[in-house]
């Protein structure tokens, strides 16, 4: 029997010269499409739905203080939050509780929710839903981002019900908490709260897994986890047969390796990878490299268990870590480069 939140054709084969629409990209700091949300709220997209095959979309939102959306519910996409810099007050599930830097947030369709930036100055944020889609309703209604920020502006929730049925969404007046009855399709399920330092963690060949949210969680709709490269650790080459990847430089500068072209990933890039496209990530320099990565659908976690040693930290078997990487990607649709070698 499969394990619960494992896709089923995970192991499907990867054909080696089909063709890919779609490739890897690198989104450097800045770039991406940028709107202007409510007049002030910067919205950058370094990923939207043509990017990933519809699969996700990846935002980063910097809210001023004492802004953020209304109660909103989603009727078909799941959504995530991990929180860069600032201070926000969550409501969702019967959670209401103030969070800061580093903590991740996971809203599951069918559960009502909001936050508010609650600090003095811009928040930082990391948004993303899956499936993609619903990043339309922000492009639809925002001002370009190259334009000038306006005045901060509010729309009535009639008028913006009006406007998001095709995007799966509604919104909610706001309440004093979190504690309101999910629709049919959210019940039997809440939100995740983690906050820094917790998680599962695993570790080979000079990279930390900390997994942040498994595909249990979130109907096996995606997992999160944060990566962090030792110097000269790293992530080796390999393919995904079902999986849409995404990373995030949280920290630090990382040697990437997308579809046979070489980037220099600083903090704040953004890397898309698709399914069965090689790529390779590594850490040259003499400084710890973070990254915050999603991989849609969920299930990636169970080869983390697999492959990775259940305790972190340096020294052991690199090798003997690539081995096990190579072994254990065969079951889960990962093919890993046989002559890939060993950390720096």
């Amino acid at each position: 029997m499969a394990k619960a939140g494992t896709p089923r054709n995970l192991n499907r084969p990867i054909e080696r010269d089909a063709p890919l629409l779609r490739r890897g990209k690198l989104v450097k700091p800045g770039e991406g499409v940028s709107i202007w949300w409510m007049g002030d709220d910067r919205i950058t997209f370094a990923a939207v739905s043509e990017d990933t095959g519809s699969e996700y979309a990846f935002w980063l939102d910097y809210p001023p203080p004492g802004t953020g959306p209304p109660r909103h519910v989603h009727s078909r996409e799941e959504e995530g939050f991990f929180l860069l810099h600032g201070r926000l007050e969550l409501k969702a599930g019967g959670i209401h509780t103030t969070v800061g830097d580093g903590t991740f947030f996971a809203a599951p369709r069918g559960i009502p929710h909001e936050w508010r930036n609650m600090g003095e100055d811009n928040a930082e944020l990391i948004t993303f839903t899956t499936p993609g889609g619903n990043e339309g309703f922000f492009l639809e209604l925002g001002a370009p981002g190259d334009e000038p920020p306006g005045g901060h502006g509010t729309m009535p929730v009639e008028e913006i019900n009006a406007r998001t049925p095709r995007y799966g969404v509604t919104y909610l007046e706001s309440g004093p908490d979190g504690r309101e009855r999910p629709l049919p399709i959210g019940e039997g399920r809440g939100p995740t709260l983690v906050l820094p330092g917790e998680g599962e963690r695993r570790y080979a060949a000079g990279a930390t897994y900390t997994i942040m949210v498994a595909g249990l969680a979130t109907a096996g709709a995606y997992t999160v986890a944060e990566i962090a490269l030792e110097p000269g650790g790293g992530m080796p080459a390999h393919r995904h047969a079902r999986y849409e990847e995404a990373f995030y430089v949280l920290e630090g500068t990382a040697a990437v390796l997308v579809d046979g072209e070489e980037y220099e990933a600083s903090a704040g890039s953004a890397v898309l990878v698709p399914w069965g496209v090689r790529h390779r990530v590594r850490n040259h320099s003499g400084q710890t490299v973070r990254l915050f990565n999603l991989t849609v659908p969920g299930g990636i976690e169970e080869y983390y268990r697999a492959a990775c040693r259940p305790s972190p930290g340096p020294g052991g078997d690199p090798e003997g870590d690539l081995d096990r990487l190579r072994a254990a990607g065969s079951q889960f649709g990962i093919e890993v480069d046989i002559d890939e070698v060993a950390p720096d």
